[in-house]
């Protein structure tokens, strides 16, 4: 008579160890992915806030005129400026083209504001 063996052999007990571990590392994966994901929404919405704060204080913290210029915001995020004149069909004030574009860490456009200005003659 033959006895009845109970337990695992050590080829089961392999595989299910490899399943599991697929398993993990596919799990792994996917939270990495969405923490990815999740952190650079984090860095568009605070970019764009700031980006947003920067455009309302042009013209009146910051001087309005024609030019480019670049920087970083306390985030990292580098930023470009660029101010132009447009020739306007009013005689209200001068007009200004304002956009602004926030550059991610390598050197790709995170986003871009475009805004016009208009400042208003002092005669």
């Amino acid at each position: 008579m033959r006895r009845h063996d109970a337990g695992f052999t050590l080829v089961e007990v392999i595989v299910a160890f490899a399943i599991v571990t697929m398993v993990l590392a596919a799990l792994y994966y996917s939270i990495g992915g969405a923490y990815r994901g999740y952190a650079q929404a984090q860095v568009r919405e605070q970019t764009l806030a700031l980006a947003r704060t920067h455009l309302d204080v042009i013209g009146i913290e910051e001087p309005l005129q024609p030019g480019e210029s670049t920087g970083t915001y306390a985030t990292g995020v580098v930023w470009r400026l660029a101010i132009e004149s447009v020739k306007t069909e009013t005689h209200k004030g001068r007009a200004f083209r304002i956009q602004l574009e926030a550059l991610d860490h390598g050197g790709q456009p995170l986003l871009r504001l475009e805004t016009f200005k208009l400042v208003p003659d002092t005669n």
